[in-house]
């Protein structure tokens, strides 16, 4: 008897469990629908709003740079190159760099067939590792691989971070102030010359 009592008892207590489980799911529910709902839509105003009006997408800015040519001493501006309607082509590059060696062939037939339609520069100087290019490592570097572009010295390495490069060879493409391509690693003929058409 006292068995069927006890079962009775746990199966009226299984029952009110089940009946107040139930209930705090109907009262989540409807919390969800009365708060989460408009939550939710509010988010999704705020986004609309943010990405319809304030946010910009499409190229960044290309930071700008005023360097020394390692071979010559002239000074290059970044500022009579970027906004004069031409596209510019920037490698970062360094001398002990074995991909960047192997780079001077693709870059050199770049200039020899793209040179009257774009502006072109190499830039060294900084290290990434344990060495840094000296002004006369990137001369060399000019003139062991024949290569009749400007290469430029920067020994703080602040604009390869500022372009958003950590590795060598690094390629940007620059028109109208905006950076429009960037790739790090060895880029073939055609790669850099179907990029460089899409700007010209």
């Amino acid at each position: 008897m006292a068995s069927k009592r006890k079962r009775k008892m746990e199966q009226k207590a299984i029952k009110e469990l089940d009946s107040k489980m139930e209930a705090r799911r109907a009262a989540f529910n409807d919390n969800l629908w009365k708060y989460g709902l408009p939550i939710g839509v509010s988010i999704m105003l705020i986004l609309v709003v943010y990405f319809g009006f304030f946010y910009t997408l499409g190229p960044a800015n290309a930071d700008a740079w005023e360097l020394e040519e390692a071979e010559t001493g002239e000074i290059y501006k970044s500022s009579d190159y970027y906004n004069n309607g031409k596209v510019t082509l920037i490698e970062f590059f360094h001398s002990e760099c074995g991909y960047c060696q192997q780079q001077t062939d693709v870059m050199n037939e770049i200039h020899s067939n793209y040179s009257e339609q774009i502006d072109m520069f190499a830039i060294g100087g900084y290290n990434l590792g344990s060495n840094s290019d000296s002004k006369n490592d990137i001369a060399n570097f000019k003139f062991k691989y024949t290569m009749n572009f400007p290469h430029l010295y920067d020994n703080h390495g602040e604009l390869m971070r500022a372009y958003g490069f950590s590795s060598y060879p690094a390629l940007a493409l620059i028109k109208d102030g905006e950076i429009v391509y960037s790739g790090s690693g060895l880029k073939s003929y055609s790669e850099l010359s179907s990029e460089i058409d899409k700007h010209l």
